[in-house]
Parts: structure tokens; C-alpha cells; sequence
């Protein structure tokens, strides 16, 4: 009590010497004495519900909502977030719903894109069924907080940024005429704020660089463009390395003392100048030897925990640091095959204390059971590698415009197939097994010329458990009713138990996933079995990868980076919060050794594992500069000198624009539009959404070109509505381009027009300048299939037929166009997941591919409730529809329809040009402009007759209506065309009786015929 008087004493002096005389800026920042609260009189917190109350002593609540996710029973998307529910003596308040035995809640206060305080909040029920949260602290208080005396600064957050060794970024009102500006810094994180300051340590002086931040560091930091700069006095600028090994703190006070504002400091940018590095790290070997090394600038102290395998006989040795931060243990002879971890003592900006930390080696490429330790694995060992894997040949590839790929899960591919042996399903030995379902399925697809496939993150996963005496699984569901929510009530309960995740969790970044083994201690001989199997099947092996988050940050058992170096890896808000936009928290490969982890594991993944292309996560979270830097190292691979021709290997990845990056706010990212130039390629919502029809997160019912737009109408409103089929069809046209930027065109105005000026949602529709800078997908693992889809926007009277035939159609689409076809795994099966929107922790009861094409998946029971359930009402009497169901004639139609496109796809050259100059002369659409049949797109190629093209013209007819359509153009006269051969030899007795006579072609309803002429 004694202490809080005189915290209330001096925050009333110093009150009143603000007002009598600072500057009004001073004046708002000084500590001062807050209104009191009036007493307590709010409303009892209702059964089955938690409270979320927050204060902002600016009082200014307008806009601000909650995000909840996890046991609430109405979670919120974000951008529809949970509206306050009152107002109390606090401040404002949500109700939010939970389910009747809740554990947690998880929330973020939010107001569009800001968040309050920034990182994910959770309240557990164990600690009550309320939170108080105060704007700007990251604390989950459980009991009211006093709120009615604020000291001015706040040395837990990081509001002060370094850009350099020398140079320190601050909110302009931190600089006030004559006030003095220090730097504090303490080793034994003794910085104390008190109302005079801050306390402790000691100090260096800065000063303010006149006219702020110069253009090459606004370039570097958009987003702190309106910042002040200071910079270390020249005399201080040598101590500045041993300080950033300690607590740091800047302060600004006038000179009678009054204190204007204290605050930590982010140093990445600072560690970068200093301590970039480019040697080796991890574990390296000079013949049986190891060399250990572990890059922590920042650490007082790193020691070696050497151990067996399993953990025992742990002994610790000393380890050295060298110039560049890098501290090195070398080894012996007889450390092959040992356990290690590294101690490491650091200041931890998330705890503002030294921390010792036991933690894992960044660069692992050998983990012991659940990534306990690290352990010291040669890959160059002969016990490493399958027989045969150093003449690994692999498929030819004429050019990387002729890839494809099929976006596969490794659980799903055989953990459901009967005739891959029992220990075997889901592994990645699975795929060796050459008579299985699946890898008889797989065969099949790279017989029709399908020539990649793209697995989800094999990476370590950090939520997946890796000893499988301890996965649960759910009981026999097979006699529920198809559309009963008890399925989804079974697979919820044990999600966190048994072997399913999609892993877009990272734990390490270059050791494989040990769940995914037959036998973890054998993960990278079986990788390599795995890759070598798809090899030989004429099929090349794509990596997702996810370098934009990591499962965990702070003190988290499970962060690895941020125990090593804090505060350099992750990606932080101007308070020093990690950003977590991703859903985790966001790495910042801006900074220079974060981007060379990622560069890194790339390169190893090439190398040691013969992987031929990467799929980047969220790719709009890095920087183009990033990627520019993963080409550069990847194209530097050849054969004779590391047995792999990186020019050969294709990056791509999901260019969306969102989070604290958003427009350029970070530096110029990754995104669709500011990839121009760059040969990487983007996934293409445009042509997905103008294909199905609405998009992901909204328009479950709208239609689209190949579900029946204006020309079969399912009874809504909004969809029989001409124009928009005719502006969907230009989006699907400019997708047909290879999405290119300036591909010329005649639009449904009738204009010529470009690829860039359609519109799609305010952005460009056409933003790539070559095609294989563009992936035409009409779905992926996110959101619902392809089959579910087509459910959802057919007419209710549709037959299984056209169901099917909508699903091909969609297909073609993206398999006969310019740019690179990417297909989910099951697309060409009719794949269901009974309308799961998100299905990365459904378990294999909802995520079961079945190769057999006995079934397809519908009517597996209602999704999950935590995605899924605020629309049950509308998948209810669907799912309850046996009509609905596909016989397994019609996934077989299916299959057979999709290999007939591989087939036509690469028959001929022309479906694969490589450059937007070729696409301009050899693609041009007929049936265009206001008067257009709706619901058809002809599209015809040209070009020289060669080996790689047989044809001089191919014309492709899409037809999306429901009926015949007969159409005619002067251009056709004269072009010799028939139905392709492929086609004519179908099983689709449909398509065949597509009819060509002099210039008039005619194809029947929800069909795609290709004529070609020599």
C-alpha cells in the first residue's frame, strides 16, 4: 500500500507540472491520474458463457471487436468479428457463447487488421469464466487490474526500433525540443521504470538525426516512415555489441527531469549489421567428426547438452563464440549417433528476464522421438540412403511449363487404402508399395502426363504426437446417419490425439516428420524411399513449405528460434508483439539469418533430398527480395557439383495481400501483382472463383462458368443474372491466358481490352507476365472440394451426370489453359469432405480418399461445428439426400474425363506456351463481346507444326450451358477440324457426338470438345 501511494503521489505531481509546463504532446504522454473507476455494478456473466471485458484509457471503443475461436460454439471469421455486448464499469464487454464443459477460449481484440494487443489471447475455464484486458498489455488478467493510475512509458513493450548498429527509430512525440535521449542497456535485465526515469545499468547517448529516416531505411521499413531517428553518439557506437547482449531500454526526459517516455527496443535489424553470417551451422562433418555450430549473438552463454539418443548419460561442454555471434563445439569420432541440445543464457524480451534455455538445433537434420533432441546424423552416411538413391535419374521435364500438380496429403494417401500393408499406411513408405490402390492410381495419372506431386508439409510437425502407442482414434461411425452431427462430435473430440494434421506448424524446418515414418529414427531413408518410388512412377515431388510462421514464439516448450536469439526471428508489431496474422507467429524474413534458415532448408531439401520444387505458404508474407534470394541459391545447384539442376526446381506459392505486410507496409512482398517478372508462379483465385462461383468466404450458392450461371439458375436470385456471367467469363478467359498482365483481348463490352484492366474485386485480373508465372486451380486442400461445391450450386434437380459433367467441365478449364493446372488430390474422383470448409485437424474420417472408386465421401455427417457449423441448416437435408451420392459410374466417368485432358494437354505444345509474346500470337477467343452465346468460350490455338506439336490449329469449345449449343464463325472455314483423337476414343459417349461441318462447330451441354486440324 505504501508503494501505491506514492505512485499516486507522484503521478498527481506529475500531472500538474505537465500542464503548467509541457508542450500539450509531453503533456499526453506524462503519467498522470486516470478518472476512477465508478463502482462495480455489472451484470452477473450468464451460464455457458465467458466475459471478455477491455479498457482503453483513451475511451475510444468504436469499431473495435472480438475474434473467438476454440470451445465457443459460435466462433467468428475474421472479418466478421463478435460486436460488444455492453458497456460496464470497466470499459466494454463480450459475451461469448461457450459449450457446455468449455476448457479454453481463444480471442484476439481487434479492429480490422489492428490488433489490441496483437499476440493470440487465450482464457482457460480452470482460471474463471472472465478476462480484463488492458489496450496495449499482453497480459490475460483473471482478476480486475487497477486501471485507474498509468505511469508514462512501458519498458515491457518494444516501441523502439533499431535500424541498424547505430540507429534507433521512435514514435515522433518520444523527441522533444532539449529533452535528453538515452540508450540503457543492463546485462542482468535490471532496468527498472520508475516515475524519474528509468533505473539501473548503464547508459549510452543518442541523438536526433535530422530530417528522420532516409529513403533507403523508409524502404526498408515503410511502416515506421513517419518515425523519428537517433543515433548512437559516435564515442558509444563500439559498446553497442555487448549491449544488445542484455536488456535495452531507450528513454527521453526533459531537462528538469520529467520523464516523456521509456520503452524497450526490437534489435533485429541492428544483429543483421552486426552479425550476419555466412558459414556453416548446424552439425557439419570433416569424415566421422562433427563440428557444432549455433548462431546466438545475444546469448551470455551457450553450452553443449550431450547425450545418448534417448536422453541419458547427458553431460554438458562448453562451447566458444566467435566474432559473428556463432558459438562451436567440435566433436569426436565417437559422437555419431548422439543426442544433443543446446543451453542457452539470454535476455528474453517476452519475459524481461536472463532466461536459460535447453533448446534444439535450428539446423536439426535428425530428431529423436517427438524433436526431444537434436541428434548428430551424417546424410551422407550409406545407412541413410535407400539403394540406389545416389543414380537417382529423375522424370524428364522438356520445359517447366509443362508441369502439373496434384496437391496431396501424405496420411491421406494411404491411411484408408486396404492394400497397402497395415504398418505402412499412412507413411511415407506407402508409396513404395507399386500394386497399392493408390500408387496404381498415381501411375495412372503420370501415364496420362500428370507430372508433379505436391505433398503438404513433411516438415517436423510441432502438433502431431510421434509415438503411436499414444494416438487415439475414433469409434466405428460407419452406421451413424449421413447427415448426424455425431461424427463430427467423435473426430472433435479426440482432433488433438490422433495422427491427423495437415502440419502447416512448423517445429524444424530441414528434418522430416516422424509420424509419418514406419519407423521415426528411419525418417530420412524412408523420405528418400518415398521419393524414389514416385520417381520411378514418372512423377516429380513438390514440398510445401511453410517459412512464414512457426508453431510457437516466446518461452513456448516448443519455440526453438525465439529461445535461441529472442525477438530476431518473428516478425513484430511497433509494441513489440509477435504478429501473428498467419494464424501463428509470422517470421520476419527480412532479417537477414532468418531468411538464410529459409534459404537454407531449401537448398538441403534439394540436395539431400532430391525435392523438385517448393510450394511456399502464404507466400505474400515474405518479400520478393526473399524469393529472389531462394532462386538465386537454387539456381546456383548444377549435377557434377551437388547432383541436382536447381534450375530445374519451380517455386510457387499463395500471393495474398493481408496482415501487417499488406501494400507494401513491410517492404515490397511477395504478392500476385508484385511478382511480375519473377518466373515464380501464384495460385489464381480469379479463375477460381469466375469457375465455381462465389468465392471461400462467401457465396456458398452463387453460381459460376461451370456451375450453371444464368444459363441452368439453382433457384437464387443472384444467378440468373447475364452480365456477371459474362464478366466471370472474361475472368475465366484472362486465366485461360496464363492470367497474363497485358494478353489482348475482346472483353464482354465487346472493347479490346488487357489481362490488368478486368477487374476482379478492385485488383488486376490479369497480373503474370509469362504463363508459368500462373496456377490455375479450381480447388486445394483449403476450403470444400471441387465436388462439394458443384453440390452446393447445381440445381437441386440436377442429375448425378451433370453434377459430374459440371466437375469436369471445371476441370478442363484448368487443365487445357495456359499457366501450370493444380488439382487436389480426389478432384478427379468426385472427392467429397462432406462439405468441411477446413478440414487440416478433421481426422481421416473426413479427409478419406478412396482409390478404389467405391465412394467419394458424401454423407460422412456434418462437419466439424468449429468451421462448419453456422451452416448445418443448409447441409443438413444435403447430406441427408442419397441422390446426392455419386455411384461409382459416374467417379469412374470422372477419372476418365480428367486423364483424357492430361492427355489432350499434352498432345500438343500449344496448350503450354512459354511466354506471354507466344500466348498473344497463337491464343485468340472467339464468341466474345456483348452479343456472346453465354455460358460458351471458344478458344483457338495456333502454331508452327513441330515434334512437340503436331497440330497448326487446335479449337477448344467450353461449353457450360445445359444444352447443345451450335456455334459458327468465318474463322473456323477452312481449318480441317475433327474431334480430337483422344476425345473420339473416349468413354464419354457424350463428347463424341460433338459434330464439326465447315465453320460451325456443335457441342453438347456441359462439355468441353477439342477439335484439331494439321
Amino acid at each position: 500500500m505504501k508503494r501505491l501511494a506514492t505512485l499516486m503521489t507522484l503521478a498527481l505531481a506529475a500531472s500538474a507540472a505537465a500542464q503548467t509546463s509541457l508542450p500539450s504532446g509531453a503533456a499526453q504522454v506524462t503519467a498522470q491520474l486516470l478518472a476512477q473507476t465508478a463502482p462495480l455494478s455489472d451484470t452477473p456473466v450468464p451460464a455457458n458463457t465467458a466475459r471478455i471485458n477491455y479498457y482503453r484509457p483513451d475511451g475510444k471503443y468504436e469499431g473495435w471487436g472480438l475474434h473467438i475461436w476454440e470451445d465457443t460454439t459460435k466462433p467468428t471469421e475474421w472479418t466478421a468479428p463478435l460486436a460488444q455486448t455492453g458497456k460496464n464499469s470497466f470499459g466494454v464487454y463480450w459475451d461469448v457463447p461457450m459449450r457446455e464443459g468449455w476448457s479454453k477460449l481463444n480471442f484476439i481484440v481487434h479492429k480490422g487488421d489492428d490488433k489490441d494487443p496483437g499476440p493470440d489471447q487465450t482464457l482457460g475455464s480452470a482460471a474463471g469464466n472472465q478476462a480484463w484486458i488492458v489496450s496495449g498489455n499482453a497480459a490475460v488478467n483473471t482478476t480486475r487490474p487497477d486501471t485507474s493510475v498509468r505511469v508514462v512509458g512501458d519498458l515491457s513493450k518494444q516501441q523502439a526500433i533499431m535500424l541498424g548498429r547505430d540507429l534507433v527509430a521512435v514514435k515522433p512525440e518520444f523527441v522533444q525540443p532539449g529533452a535528453f535521449l538515452t540508450l540503457h542497456t543492463a546485462a542482468d535485465a535490471s532496468l527498472k521504470l520508475t516515475p524519474a526515469g528509468v533505473d539501473g545499468g548503464s547508459t549510452l547517448t543518442l541523438n536526433p538525426v535530422e530530417g528522420g529516416l532516409s529513403a533507403a531505411l523508409k524502404a526498408k521499413a515503410p511502416y515506421l516512415a513517419g518515425y523519428a531517428l537517433l543515433q548512437v553518439r559516435e564515442e558509444d557506437r563500439a559498446r553497442v555489441g555487448a549491449a544488445l547482449r542484455g536488456q535495452v531500454a531507450v528513454s527521453s526526459a526533459l531537462p528538469d527531469g520529467t520523464l516523456i517516455d521509456a520503452t524497450g527496443v526490437q534489435t533485429a535489424w541492428a544483429l543483421d549489421d552486426l552479425y550476419t553470417y555466412a558459414g556453416p551451422l548446424g552439425a557439419t562433418w570433416q569424415g566421422a567428426k562433427p563440428t557444432l555450430r549455433l548462431w546466438a549473438p545475444t546469448a551470455q552463454d551457450v553450452k553443449l547438452r550431450l547425450s545418448a539418443a534417448d536422453g541419458s548419460n547427458e553431460r554438458t561442454l562448453p562451447m566458444t563464440r566467435d566474432a559473428s555471434g556463432v558459438w562451436t563445439a567440435v566433436g569426436a569420432a565417437n559422437w555419431k549417433g548422439l543426442g544433443y541440445r543446446y543451453e542457452v543464457k539470454v535476455y528474453a524480451p517476452s519475459t524481461g528476464k536472463i532466461e536459460t534455455n535447453l533448446v534444439t538445433d535450428p539446423y536439426s537434420v535428425a530428431l529423436s522421438l517427438n524433436s526431444t533432441r537434436s541428434l548428430l546424423t551424417d546424410l551422407n552416411d550409406a545407412a541413410q540412403k535407400p539403394a540406389g538413391w545416389d543414380g537417382l535419374k529423375k522424370p524428364a521435364l522438356r520445359s517447366l511449363s509443362d508441369l502439373s500438380f496434384y496437391e496431396l496429403h501424405l496420411r491421406d494417401f494411404s491411411a484408408a487404402d486396404a492394400s497397402v500393408p497395415a504398418a505402412q499406411r499412412g507413411t511415407y513408405l506407402a508409396f513404395t508399395q507399386a500394386g497399392s490402390n493408390g500408387m496404381k492410381h498415381l501411375k495412372a495419372l503420370a501415364d496420362a502426363g500428370l507430372k508433379a506431386v505436391h505433398l503438404l508439409p513433411t516438415f517436423d510437425i510441432a502438433t502431431i504426437e510421434e509415438d503411436k502407442t499414444k494416438w487415439k482414434a475414433t469409434p466405428d461411425l460407419s452406421k451413424l446417419p449421413p447427415n448426424s452431427d455425431g461424427q463430427q462430435a467423435a473426430v472433435t473430440a479426440i482432433k488433438d490425439a490422433d495422427p491427423y494434421n495437415w502440419g502447416y506448424d512448423p517445429y524444424h524446418y530441414m528434418t522430416p516428420e516422424g509420424s509419418y515414418a514406419v519407423n521415426p529414427a528411419e525418417r530420412t531413408r524412408e523420405y528418400r524411399s518415398m521419393v524414389m518410388a514416385l520417381n520411378a512412377a514418372g512423377l516429380r515431388v513438390v514440398q510445401d513449405v511453410v517459412f512464414n510462421h512457426t508453431a510457437a514464439s516466446g518461452q513456448d516448450d516448443r519455440s526453438v528460434l525465439d529461445r535461441i536469439v529472442p525477438g530476431y526471428y518473428h516478425r513484430l508489431n511497433v509494441n513489440g508483439g509477435v504478429e501473428n496474422s498467419t494464424c501463428c507467429s509470422n517470421t520476419a524474413t527480412e532479417h537477414a539469418m532468418m531468411r538464410r534458415l529459409m534459404v537454407d532448408s531449401l537448398v538441403l531439401m534439394a540436395k539431400a533430398y532430391r525435392v523438385d520444387g517448393f510450394r511456399f505458404d502464404l507466400m505474400g508474407h515474405h518479400l520478393v527480395a526473399d524469393m529472389k534470394a531462394a532462386r538465386a541459391a537454387l539456381d546456383a545447384l548444377t549435377l557434377p557439383k551437388d547432383g541436382v539442376d536447381g534450375k530445374q526446381i519451380y517455386l510457387y506459392g499463395e500471393g495474398w495481400d493481408f496482415g501487417e505486410v499488406q501494400g507494401n507496409k513491410r517492404g515490397v512482398n511477395a504478392t500476385q501483382i508484385n511478382l511480375y517478372g519473377q518466373g515464380i508462379g501464384t495460385f489464381n483465385d480469379r479463375i477460381r472463383d469466375a469457375v465455381r462461383g462465389g468465392n471461400p468466404f462467401g457465396g456458398l450458392q452463387d453460381q459460376g462458368f461451370a456451375t450453371g450461371l444464368a444459363t441452368l439458375p439453382n433457384g437464387q436470385p443472384q444467378n440468373t443474372d447475364r452480365n456477371k456471367a459474362l464478366q466471370l467469363t472474361d475472368l475465366v478467359r484472362v486465366g485461360l491466358s496464363g492470367n497474363l498482365r497485358d494478353f489482348t483481348f475482346t472483353s464482354a463490352l465487346g472493347k479490346q481490352t488487357t489481362g490488368g484492366n478486368v477487374n476482379y474485386n478492385g485488383a488486376p485480373a490479369g497480373y503474370a507476365a509469362s504463363p508459368r508465372e500462373t496456377i490455375n486451380y479450381a480447388s486445394a486442400h483449403d476450403n470444400q472440394t471441387l465436388y462439394d461445391a458443384v453440390v452446393l450450386k447445381a440445381p437441386a434437380g440436377a442429375t448425378p451426370a451433370q453434377r459430374t459433367r459440371m466437375q469436369n467441365l471445371a476441370n478442363s478449364v484448368i487443365l487445357l489453359g495456359q499457366g501450370l493446372p493444380f488439382s487436389y488430390a480426389g478432384d478427379e474422383i468426385l472427392r467429397s469432405k462432406s462439405f468441411d470448409t477446413d478440414s487440416y485437424n478433421s481426422g481421416d474420417w473426413f479427409n478419406t480418399l478412396d482409390f478404389t472408386g467405391a465412394g467419394n465421401g458424401f454423407g460422412k455427417g456434418l462437419p466439424p461445428a468449429e468451421k462448419n457449423a453456422d451452416q448445418w441448416n443448409l447441409y443438413r437435408p444435403l447430406l441427408g439426400n442419397p441422390a446426392l451420392k455419386p455411384p461409382a459410374a459416374e467417379i469412374a466417368r470422372a477419372f476418365d474425363h480428367y486423364r483424357d485432358m492430361l492427355r489432350v494437354r499434352y498432345s500438343s505444345s500449344l496448350f503450354r506456351m512459354e511466354t506471354a509474346a507466344q500466348v498473344q500470337q497463337g491464343l485468340t477467343f472467339l464468341n466474345t463481346g456483348p452479343t456472346q452465346t453465354p455460358g460458351l468460350i471458344v478458344m483457338r490455338l495456333t502454331g508452327t507444326v513441330n515434334t512437340a506439336n503436331p497440330y497448326r490449329n487446335v479449337v477448344v469449345v467450353f461449353n457450360g450451358s445445359g444444352q447443345t449449343v451450335k456455334f459458327s464463325d468465318p474463322v473456323l472455314a477452312g481449318l480441317n477440324l475433327s474431334l480430337h483423337p483422344v476425345l473420339a476414343a473416349s468413354t464419354d459417349s457424350v463428347v463424341k457426338t460433338s459434330t464439326v461441318a465447315g465453320s460451325s462447330l456443335s457441342v453438347p451441354g456441359l462439355t468441353t470438345a477439342v477439335f484439331v486440324g494439321k
